[in-house]
């Protein structure tokens, strides 16, 4: 038997033929790596013509890196220089167990590096309960165009280079790539609509080495390879989300409670892919890469409510009074004469932004339980704080954005130390207190929620000293 006579017996059929062959080890050690992918991976292999084509999953690995679409050195490299080459039934059983091996390490990488990453659907379907009261000026528009046209294009088996490009170059896409090329700390190469209408057509192809890729690691191709082999069900639970209002609805009554009297809000909400990053928000829209929840539907609504809170912050937190666009830049500048008192203000900034949109995704959550990390966080956080304000005064940026970074990067200690100070503010005064502090400032939030806490002898007395000052400048700024 040849490996092209392998490939034209049904999938079913290979077990039982390989089992009594001479091949008959070797296909078990292959069972034993790849479980019931074993026939499809093995037909893969044999389909492979020329076999000398194995050579351009190496090619593909240096392709995905190249246009940005790679581990950034998280995940390890996955193609070595001596595959196997399929030229007979023993060769493409060795190199599917090889395939196998990389698969099966690359899966254990993605367990330690992204714990929180699901690696499979867990079968729930999205039933939002009863919402509470929405107020009556609030709108939150669900887009979902993006990914249905991908599964559009999966379930086609192909897609052009135009008609890829053209979904790359959809709303959600783009947002949510533009919010990786603004965080400003993702290395070089970003993903551009270029290189993920290249993931997409490669994602789309039913060529056995697009279809080895896609099989290697559930994130190559920026985490499509995981949209297609979960396609069917990635559509269910889109159209589940996308159905009526009831999402919008369940998302806005969570954060209404917490919001400033008489506020108003209309904004929208995407759903991307993207590799490495879970929620999003830009001045378009706030975003979820659906792939790092999937079906985890408390996880889910949390990272909605996070995220649209974050919208929300954006129009009623104080802002520069000098710069126009809606965003978080406009939030953590002031003009303050001083660079350390910029500094240390924006670090603030970001304590209240990212703490508060973690107080109220948790506390609206199933469970509404306070993590007991975030005790922990505070201590930690207020230490960063601490070295913020004890930096010189000639300190470059690099040395401050290497401590704001340590407090942000992760959900580093800041989401914590913020989502506490949210919770003393909540518990002292109520769920509106806190949409008042973020319209009075990042000091005022801070200050506030210091305020006659056995919190407030954790933080030195220059530091608190600092706040002050800064709460009190923005006062006579406010006041002319």
């Amino acid at each position: 038997m040849d490996r092209h006579t392998l490939v034209s017996l049904p999938t079913e059929q290979v077990a039982t033929t390989l089992t009594v062959s001479p091949w008959a080890d070797e296909w078990a050690a292959l069972c034993e790596l790849a479980g019931e992918d074993a026939a499809q991976l093995l037909s893969l292999c044999c389909q492979l013509t020329p076999p000398e084509r194995v050579a351009e999953l190496g090619m593909l690995e240096a392709r995905q890196i190249e246009l940005g679409a790679g581990f950034l050195g998280m995940l390890p490299d996955q193609i070595p220089e001596d595959l196997p080459i399929p030229k007979d039934v023993t060769a493409s059983l060795a190199l599917a167990q090889r395939l196998a091996q990389i698969r099966n390490r690359s899966v254990e990488a993605v367990k330690k590096a992204m714990p929180q990453y699901p690696l499979a659907f867990m079968g729930q379907d999205f039933d939002a309960a009863p919402p509470g009261e929405v107020p009556a000026t609030w709108n939150l528009t669900i887009d979902a165009g993006g990914i249905l046209s991908a599964l559009d294009a999966f379930d086609a088996g192909g897609v052009t280079h135009d008609a890829a490009l053209a979904i790359a170059n959809m709303s959600a896409f783009v947002e949510m790539m533009r919010h990786r090329r603004e965080l400003g700390y993702v290395p070089e190469p970003l993903i551009d609509a270029d290189g993920l209408a290249w993931c997409l057509m490669h994602a789309a192809s039913d060529d056995p080495i697009d279809a080895l890729w896609k099989w290697l690691h559930p994130q190559n191709l920026f985490d499509l390879s995981d949209l297609y082999a979960h396609r069917a069900r990635y559509r269910r639970l889109i159209d589940q989300l996308v159905d009526g209002d009831a999402l919008a609805n369940a998302i806005l009554s969570r954060l209404a409670p917490y919001a400033p009297a008489n506020a108003s809000f209309e904004d929208r909400f995407a759903f991307a892919v993207g590799w490495g990053i879970r929620g999003w928000a830009t001045e378009a829209s706030g975003g979820l890469n659906i792939e790092h929840v999937k079906d985890d539907i408390a996880h889910l609504l949390e990272t909605l409510v996070h995220e649209t809170y974050h919208r929300l912050q954006a129009h009623v937190a104080l802002a520069h009074p000098g710069m126009d666009k809606i965003d978080f830049d406009r939030i953590t500048s002031y003009p303050f004469e001083q660079a350390a008192d910029a500094r240390l203000y924006r670090a603030l900034a970001y304590v209240m932004l990212e703490g508060s949109a973690t107080y109220v995704a948790a506390v609206t959550g199933p469970t509404g339980a306070h993590p007991a990390a975030w005790k922990n966080d505070m201590t930690l956080g207020l230490d960063l704080i601490e070295r913020v304000e004890a930096l010189p005064a000639d300190a470059d940026d690099e040395a401050t954005d290497g401590l704001l970074n340590e407090g942000l990067r992760s959900n580093g200690p800041f989401y914590g130390l913020g989502a506490q100070l949210s919770a003393n503010l909540v518990a002292s005064a109520g769920p509106q207190a806190l949409g008042v502090a973020l319209i009075g400032g990042a000091p005022t939030f801070v200050l506030r929620a210091l305020a006659g806490r056995e919190a407030a002898p954790m933080i030195s007395h220059a530091a608190l000293e600092h706040i002050k000052r800064l709460d009190q400048l923005i006062a006579m700024q406010s006041a002319h």
